[in-house]
């Protein structure tokens, strides 16, 4: 399960990635299922805290839900979440070339991920997750 902070942050902000590409394609929303690769994505490891081929598999599967989410994401959505994505490609981009290594990361590109708007945006979703989504 994802521990972190910062890593349960990012479910959010990954969410917030599928809806990216939904902008541009003619798929229908789907918030039922929005809801669920949300529950998927929450599901997955923190790949700091597996190790690099485990951590490799987390992101791949992370980028497959997040484009499917993006697919299906509720259009009042879209803004946050193409905030929320632009982190997220950070994030995952800062774990992989870290080798998945916590102790490697430069904390200021971590920070810099993680914008004021960016952790607004991530509020915005899970918000809306919140009051849409079932428990």
């Amino acid at each position: 399960m994802i521990r972190s902070h910062p890593a349960r942050r990012m479910v959010g902000f990954g969410v917030a990635l599928l809806l990216v590409v939904a902008a541009c394609g003619d798929d229908a929303a789907d918030p039922e299922r929005f809801c669920e690769i949300n529950d998927e994505l929450e599901q997955l490891d923190d790949p700091f805290e597996v190790d690099p081929d485990e951590a490799r598999d987390v992101v791949r599967q992370g980028r497959l839900l997040l484009n499917e989410a993006v697919k299906v994401a509720p259009d009042e959505l879209r803004d946050s979440v193409e905030v929320a994505a632009d982190s997220f490609g950070i994030f995952l981009d800062l774990a992989e070339s870290t080798d998945f290594d916590a102790s490697q990361l430069d904390e200021a590109d971590f920070e810099a991920a993680f914008s004021d708007e960016a952790i607004a945006a991530a509020q915005a979703l899970e918000e809306w997750l919140d009051a849409n989504c079932s428990a």
